[in-house]
Parts: C-alpha cells; sequence; structure tokens
C-alpha cells in the first residue's frame, strides 16, 4: 500500500497541481494541524469510530508519502458527542483556541448545518464526509461535502422501492434536515409515479419508546414503508416494529443502510431492502479495505462513511499542498481542482459551483442472517 500511495501522490501533484511552499517563516519540523469533529460517543459512536479510523488511516499515509509541502499533517480529534450541541462546541474549541484553518466532519446533516454556517461565517473550510441534506448546498463558499446529498438518495430508494410492485407507501424518518430530506425526494418520486403516499411520520431522537410513531406509519396499512434512522434509535423502533407484528407486506426500504445494520437485532430487520453508499469495487477500494484490516485488525466494524472519511482527509492534504498556506481562499480554490483529478475510494469526488459533490455510488443490499447481503 505504500508504494501504492506515493505513486498516486506523485502522479496526482505532476499532472495537475502546481505545488509551492509553507512560509519561510514555519519550521520544516512543525506540523500543518487541522481539526476533525466526529462523532466518538452517543448514538452514533460506531459510525464516528469508523470515520476518525479512515481519518487515521489515510494521515498516516499521507505522512509517510512526504505530509504537506514537507511538513508532517496532524488532525485534531474533537467529539461531536452525536449532537448539535456538541459539534458547535467541537468547532468553536478548534476554531478560536486551536486556530485551525481546516475541519474535516461532520457525520449527520444536524450537526453539520449549524456547524457549516458558523465555520462559514469565519472562513473556515469545513469537509463534511457523512452528510446529506440539499440545504449543506446554500452553506457558502468554505464549506464543502464528499457525499450526495439527500436528492439522490431519496430518488434512487424510491425506484427500488417501486420494482417491489407497491400501490401505497409511507415513511418513517428522523425529524431533522437529514431525514426530512429524505422524505422529501422518497414522496416526490412515489407521487410522480403515480402512486399514493399515505404519511410521512417523523420522530425525535433519544425517546424510549416509538410506538405511537409506528402506530401512526401504519395505521392506514402501507404496502412499503421508506426507513430513516440513526444506530441507537434504529434499534428500538425495529424492535417494537417486530414486537407489535408490524411488517408492509412489500417490505421495509432504507436508506444508508451501515448506519445501523451493526446494531440492530438480527431477526427484528430481517428481508430490510435499501441502499448503501460508496463504490466498492476497483483496485483504490480494494488497497482501502486491506490496508484498513491491517490497521485496525479484520473484526473492526466498518461501515460505509470511514472511507469517506479516508477521502475527505487526502482531498485536504492535496489541497493545502497545492494552496501551499493556510490561507482559506487558497485552500478553498485548491479544493476545486484537486476533486477533478483526485481518485476516490468512494469514486468520483468531483465538486460542483456549490463545493456539493456532482454524483455518488449506492449498491442495493438486503440484511439476511444478520448481515447486509447483496440484493439480486
Amino acid at each position: 500500500m505504500k508504494r501504492g500511495v506515493l505513486l498516486f501522490l506523485v502522479a496526482v501533484l505532476s499532472a495537475a497541481l502546481l505545488v509551492v511552499s509553507m512560509p519561510a517563516s514555519s519550521n520544516a519540523a512543525d506540523p500543518v494541524i487541522v481539526g476533525s469533529i466526529d462523532p466518538l460517543t452517543g448514538s452514533n459512536a460506531i459510525q464516528g469510530l469508523d470515520m476518525k479510523r479512515g481519518e487515521q488511516l489515510a494521515l498516516e499515509q499521507i505522512n509517510t508519502a512526504g505530509g504537506v509541502c514537507g511538513r508532517p499533517l496532524k488532525i485534531l480529534w474533537e467529539d461531536t458527542e452525536s449532537s448539535a450541541k456538541g459539534g458547535m462546541a467541537a468547532v468553536h474549541k478548534l476554531v478560536e483556541i486551536n486556530k485551525v484553518p481546516l475541519i474535516l466532519g461532520a457525520y449527520s446533516s444536524g450537526i453539520s448545518l449549524p456547524t457549516g454556517q458558523w465555520t462559514n461565517s469565519k472562513k473556515i473550510i469545513q469537509i463534511s464526509e457523512a452528510s446529506t441534506s440539499p440545504k449543506l448546498r446554500e452553506i457558502g463558499p468554505y464549506f464543502f461535502n464528499v457525499m450526495g446529498l439527500d436528492e439522490v438518495m431519496g430518488t434512487k430508494l424510491a425506484e427500488f422501492a417501486l420494482e417491489s410492485g407497491a400501490q401505497t407507501f409511507a415513511s418513517i424518518t428522523v425529524n431533522n434536515p437529514f431525514g426530512i430530506g429524505i422524505e422529501i425526494w422518497t414522496k416526490k418520486t412515489i407521487e410522480r409515479a403515480g402512486k399514493k403516499w399515505l404519511a410521512a411520520v417523523r420522530y425525535d431522537e433519544k425517546k424510549s419508546d416509538y410506538r405511537a410513531e409506528l402506530e401512526r406509519v401504519f395505521a392506514k396499512k402501507p404496502d412499503a414503508v421508506f426507513f430513516t434512522a440513526y444506530g441507537t434509535e434504529s434499534k428500538l423502533i425495529l424492535k417494537q416494529a417486530y414486537e407489535m407484528g408490524l411488517k408492509p407486506p412489500k417490505g421495509w426500504y432504507a436508506d444508508y443502510m451501515t448506519m445501523w445494520s451493526n446494531e440492530v437485532i438480527p431477526k427484528t430487520a430481517e428481508g430490510i431492502k435499501g441502499l448503501v453508499m460508496g463504490s466498492n469495487t476497483g483496485t483504490r477500494f480494494e488497497e482501502y479495505r486491506a490496508a484498513y484490516q491491517k490497521r485496525f485488525g479484520k473484526k473492526a466494524k466498518q461501515t460505509a462513511f470511514g472511507a469517506y472519511a479516508y477521502d475527505a482527509t487526502w482531498i485536504a492534504a492535496l489541497a493545502l499542498n497545492m494552496a501551499g498556506s493556510t490561507n482559506t481562499d487558497k485552500i478553498a480554490k485548491a479544493l476545486y481542482t484537486v476533486s477533478k483529478v483526485y481518485k476516490g475510494v468512494t469514486g468520483d469526488k468531483s465538486f460542483d459551483k456549490d463545493g456539493m459533490q456532482v454524483t455518488d455510488y449506492y449498491r442495493r443490499m438486503i440484511y439476511k442472517n444478520g448481515k447486509l447481503q447483496p440484493y439480486k
């Protein structure tokens, strides 16, 4: 992997990037410091740990390959605690105390929106790794995102569900910008196909009982139900639906299945169909998976989000290298160039004019016998 990373870095930089040096006043031994905000505790801790590992793996490879303009790259990790409040505390610390020019993260649009709006107002670069609300597009010129937005996922998921022959649909989604975005685009696609949308139920996080919401979802007996949930809530929602005997005849359809696939009780999720983010084919992905398992062990739980965090870290390092300084206007400009030549583990990483992904990749999966399997 080391030789592959070195060759990759050389190829990218020699092909398209003008590399300059950091200011002469900097000591060559001093690291270039950036920040990261991941959910290392709370309801999304499994995904957050995977994201941190993806960042760590990229960081080690970047420094092996020479760092940023000959200086080591350093990441300061802060915990969002899986909440917007924790995310805001994290970015305030990284910007006001640590003076970082760039922040990686966060997970969840409900956290990336407020943190991104604040970092953008301070002209600090933020590269979101696992957030998908279309509202991210409106944040501003210092905010970037390496994952496709809900308008793409919601449409693709609804198209998948329509193939089941279902005539009526409902949804249960988390009541935040992420869940609402998925709800809007699945509903649009279903209604555009001439089918009936019976109910759109939104739930609040961290409740101890979701039976009332489930009763509302199934009140009109939909043929198929769309399901959007983070890890902790998904375990309880599916457990209670199973205990209540609630199962749509054409099945559940879930977006971003790796948000919960490592946490649910297997029998309660059996047969759920849906989509998983990211390409899982090609040399780059195979190299990433092999390096990840070697570094963290084969039993380390991998979600789709670690690979996106890995790509975001590489893109950040290459942009810093191209900018040759920590000037955020120069870094922002460099990010557009880098995104078009960087070959990502998760596929094409090109940014559009708003700093959002031009495209993304989705795999159809089914939860069967306690794990996600390709859907055939």
